[in-house]
């Protein structure tokens, strides 16, 4: 069994955070619309997805559907991609619908990625990657204990 198959679904106060075939192809297509590069389509969302899980499975990535615990609404994923366990290092992603992107929603789902990273997965390294628009994470980051690298790139080291 992967290491990683046992982690879902996980929780923060306000969101659920779930395989993401547990939410409807649709709201990860309309995700996939929103942030990826190029065209994309329902059958390579579907492919997305089937991927993503393959490459959670042989503990490559961790990848989550963000959902609203009240209304049980996705509003994005989140996760370690990639994460390598060997040497302790990984990429935090979150990437949400534009209507759900507030600070306070982000510093959750950063907070709970950094405590899961450190606490249970003991990665000693996490870079976030940030796109050009985003105005609120580098403050929120910083607030966790991350470090600029550049304007877009932060660091956490243990």
């Amino acid at each position: 069994m992967s290491q990683f198959e046992k982690y879902h679904p996980i929780l923060t106060p306000h969101y659920t955070f779930d395989w993401l075939t547990k939410v409807r192809a649709m709201d990860v297509f309309h995700l996939c619309q929103q942030v990826d590069a190029g065209q994309p389509t329902m059958l390579t969302t579907a492919d997305y997805i089937n991927q993503t899980m393959r490459e959670i499975f042989h503990d490559q990535q961790l990848v989550w559907a963000i959902s609203d615990r009240q209304t049980d609404q996705f509003i994005g994923r989140a996760g370690f991609s990639p994460i390598d366990m060997t040497t302790k290092t990984a990429t935090i992603s979150v990437e949400l619908l534009a209507k759900m992107v507030t600070p306070a929603t982000l510093s959750e789902l950063y907070q709970r990625l950094l405590t899961f990273g450190t606490d249970e997965l003991h990665l000693t390294q996490l870079t976030v990657n940030l796109p050009v628009e985003d105005a609120d994470s580098p403050t929120i980051l910083s607030k966790l204990g991350f470090t600029a690298v550049t304007a877009q790139q932060y660091r956490y080291q243990v």
